[in-house]
């Protein structure tokens, strides 16, 4: 039965596809102790597992962008799922723990080319508000993956061992490949399929990063990202480490604030739904994300940081993500029907770069300064950086649109 690309389902196929990367690193989560414990050399390298995916997840859109672009969507979204589903269940039988990350970083290439195709997909079937409302329901199916991936691992983790959250993503993709594999249809047209010459190849990245909205957006996009990805990096040692919040309460704020993205996108939606213009959404989505960081952060000095006082502003940063994220998407692919896929590869690689520079930056800051000031400084400086962007860049690229 064909998936309507008016219905539910389509959209929550497209939704699940995006969510398989929070779902396949925060659902282990609960299981490195148990991990560590089956294999002796892992002990206290059980977050290898999450490093190893992220960088399969960073290489991927740039190779399995064009391959998209090349061979169409629905094939090398189903070569994707296969190759995902394969290895996380070789993660769940890995004999050692070299064999168990490199599982993990085909695992992590697998996903990346999973989670780049539904922009492309929604890129050749919808246009303007269409596109935007989509994308923006599509992101609210992704904002309930961080908030039920940890909760699952450790259900899985009451009745069986570590092994089995691998199991369960696996079962996971073999679903997703079912249900790709009979109802999704081509969207690519046969006329818009692009050469894997490396001189077409060249040609279709000089196009992309020559096109001036796509690189202000898409940068914007992964700035934004990293504010993000700053608090989610930063938060146990915050809230755990400073604030002495125990594990449950840590885990219940986490996921109470990760709502955040899944109200806003419903919001976003709703807004491109009565033809509100993308640009007033993100110019709204950046006031509110560098002000509600600034505000966090002017709490330290204030001697004022404590749960009550943090976690709303947080929250608001977060929501402020889920406003601006599905237009940002929309508007970074609007000029690039011909090459959709390799655009979102780029896209996505840069978003993962940006966000593993953040957590990178996080723990090397930490040890000079009070994990609060590190988180929300870091959060101030990439949420400046991306309204930086909107208000200089863009318009640039705007009026150089409007002279071609």
């Amino acid at each position: 039965m064909a998936l309507g690309r008016e219905t539910f389902a389509f959209t929550a196929f497209l939704g699940t596809l995006t969510a398989l990367p929070p779902l396949s690193i925060d659902m282990g989560l609960p299981g490195f102790p148990a991990l560590e414990a089956t294999f002796p050399d892992a002990a206290g390298r059980s977050p290898l597992t999450l490093s190893l995916f992220m960088a399969g997840f960073a290489i991927s859109p740039l190779i399995c962008g064009p391959l998209a672009d090349r061979f169409g969507r629905r094939a090398t979204l189903l070569d994707g799922l296969l190759i995902f589903s394969l290895a996380a269940t070789a993660c769940a039988l890995a004999p050692n723990f070299t064999v168990l990350l490199a599982c993990r970083l085909l695992q992590g290439f697998a996903a990346g080319a999973c989670a780049i195709l539904p922009i492309a997909i929604v890129r050749d079937l919808f246009v303007h508000g269409a596109a935007r409302q989509k994308l923006s329901q599509i992101a609210a199916v992704l904002g309930i993956a961080p908030m039920l991936a940890p909760v699952l691992g450790g259900w899985i983790m009451t009745f069986a061992d570590w092994r089995a959250i691998y199991a369960a993503q696996a079962l996971v993709g073999v679903t997703l490949l079912i249900v790709g594999a009979i109802g999704l249809a081509e969207s690519q047209p046969v006329e818009n399929r692009r050469s894997l010459n490396p001189r077409q190849l060249a040609e279709s990245y000089r196009f992309v990063l020559g096109d001036r909205a796509f690189v202000g957006y898409a940068t914007l996009y992964a700035f934004a990202f990293a504010c993000m990805f700053a608090f989610i990096s930063g938060a146990p040692s915050v809230l755990i480490g400073s604030l002495k919040l125990s594990t449950t309460a840590f885990a219940l704020l986490f996921g109470l604030t990760s709502c955040g993205v899944l109200v806003a996108s419903l919001i976003s939606g709703q807004l491109s739904k009565r033809h509100v213009p993308s640009r007033k959404i993100i110019a709204f989505g950046l006031v509110l994300m560098a002000a509600s960081a600034l505000a966090a952060l002017l709490l330290v000095p204030a001697n004022a940081v404590t749960v009550a006082s943090l976690t709303p502003l947080m929250a608001l940063t977060i929501f402020a993500f889920g406003i601006l994220a599905p237009s940002t998407n929309h508007e970074a692919l609007q000029n690039l029907p011909h090459v959709a896929g390799s655009a979102a590869g780029v896209m996505r690689c840069t978003q993962m770069v940006m966000g593993s520079f953040a957590s990178a930056m996080i723990a090397v800051l930490e040890p000079f300064g009070h994990p609060a000031l590190v988180m929300t400084g870091l959060m101030s400086v990439m949420a400046i950086v991306a309204g930086s962007i909107y208000l200089w860049v863009l318009p640039a690229a705007k009026a150089g649109t409007d002279h071609s």
